[in-house]
């Protein structure tokens, strides 16, 4: 019986530990020089409905400059960060166009931030003087994306760069738990035809020439948990030990006190 409760105790102990290899990032093969470089599949983003685009339009022909940019100045004593962008950006409807002072609607759905600024562009010519040269600028107002799952700190966040890849994104939140699975990563992307899941494994160096390295907007992580969480025993060695010894010292008392009635 003794031998039987400490192939027991063997059996959960290892089973329930999470080993280094399940918690390390970017592991690489044996065979991988310490300079390896890694290509990374970078794509330029075309807006959807819902992204927001922060246009800027700035000519020496401050009067006509004025009407294009009068949205935005009415909110710039606006302290508010992220609420700054909702107000004064150009929302995507959900039929894919911006609605612009003056020019009105402009379908930009499926185009980048440089496709639009040409777009933009192209459309304000009819309405400045030839001297009066126009300067667009067309940026995302940041990158928006969701954690789900076992994170430190799940919920919605906003990075206001150009792109951001994974690693930043789950580091903005916290970074996964120890006992959230990085082997299992999913990514859920909109995209025109539906949303599409994919699986990344962030313990592989290999994770660095995906191209879903870089997550996008409207984005949603979804980090699952190991099996280890399930059993509810310890993370480590120590923790799982001291919850079997817990378990064993309790059951000794519960048969001892039953003994004793007997």
């Amino acid at each position: 019986m003794k031998n039987f409760l400490l192939l027991v105790f063997a059996m959960v102990l290892l089973n329930s530990c999470v080993s280094t290899d399940k918690l390390t990032y970017l592991q690489r093969d044996d065979s991988t020089s310490d300079t390896t470089v890694y290509n990374l599949q970078r794509s330029k983003y075309k807006v959807q409905p819902n992204d927001i685009l922060n246009i800027s339009i700035r000519s020496f022909d401050e009067e006509t400059s004025s009407l294009f940019n009068s949205s935005q100045t009415r909110t710039t004593n606006v302290n508010a960060g992220d609420l700054i962008f909702y107000l004064t950006g150009y929302t995507i409807d959900l039929e894919g166009n911006i609605f612009m002072p003056v020019i009105g609607k402009l379908y930009v759905a499926g185009l980048n931030t440089e496709e639009i600024k040409v777009l933009v562009e192209r459309t304000l010519s009819d309405f400045f003087k030839a001297n009066g040269a126009v300067y667009v600028t067309v940026q995302l107002a940041g990158v928006r994306y969701s954690v789900v799952g076992d994170i430190a700190v799940p919920g919605k966040y906003v990075i206001y760069q150009n792109q951001v890849n994974i690693f930043e994104a789950l580091a903005f939140a916290g970074d996964i738990t120890q006992v959230g699975d990085r082997r299992d990563v999913e990514i859920l992307r909109q995209t025109p035809e539906g949303v599409v899941i994919v699986s990344l494994d962030l313990t592989s160096a290999k994770i660095l020439t995906d191209p879903f390295y870089f997550i996008q907007p409207n984005d949603i992580i979804n980090v699952k948990p190991l099996k280890v969480k399930t059993l509810g025993i310890g993370t480590t060695g120590f923790q799982t030990f001291a919850s079997i010894l817990g378990v064993l010292a309790s059951t000794a008392t519960l048969i001892f006190t039953l003994s004793r009635i007997q």
